[in-house]
């Protein structure tokens, strides 16, 4: 793992602490739709994105998908509740295309976290980032329509945006695939 793939981690950690969090951290890569984590099974891990996009969905009582959230580069992903508490993840954790990940066991944060305050401090401020973007998302639901809301995801990620597939974006967006692409149109034009 290298240093200047955690651009939050460059400013914050110095050299003898990020390379105690080097020797734990391992690289993974997941093919298109292959799971992270499945719903039932506690999360025990942690990832950065280093290349790719997971999404997190879960199933209504008719079998249908429904994604909650989508991740992309350069960030932090896992069951956060299952993550904390121990207890069975409710969601699933899915990739979307090849993606990269750096992994970070629970066990090993938990290790960091006695070794070091600082360790602490950073893994405090991720949480509160994961709880910032969470709030946003939910502000931004009762805020933004449908299309300002697609219209914001592809201003940030516009290389991505194109290659979800419309089921689960349209999912994410809380609205039909056939709305999303009435949207796309419009957009387009």
């Amino acid at each position: 793992m290298r240093k200047e793939s955690f651009s939050i981690l460059s400013n914050v950690i110095k050299q003898d602490l990020w390379k105690s969090l080097s020797l734990l951290v391992q690289e993974q890569v997941l093919e298109n739709k292959e799971m992270l984590i499945c719903e039932g099974e506690v999360a025990d891990k942690i990832v950065w994105i280093k290349k790719g996009v997971l999404r997190s969905y879960f199933l209504l009582e008719s079998g249908e998908e429904r994604t909650y959230c989508i991740t992309f580069d350069e960030s932090m992903m896992t069951a956060m509740t299952s993550f904390i508490s121990g207890q069975p993840s409710k969601e699933n954790i899915q990739s979307i295309g090849k993606t990269e990940l750096y992994v970070l066991y629970k066990a090993d944060v938990d290790k960091l976290c006695v070794d070091s305050i600082v360790w602490t401090n950073f893994f405090k401020q991720l949480l509160e980032e994961q709880f910032m973007e969470l709030e946003e998302k939910l502000f931004d639901i009762q805020r933004l329509d449908a299309k300002d809301r697609y219209l914001k995801l592809l201003q940030n990620y516009p290389h991505y945006i194109q290659q979800i597939p419309g089921i689960y974006l349209a999912s994410f967006l809380n609205i039909t695939p056939r709305h999303l692409s009435r949207i796309r149109k419009e957009v387009n034009l």
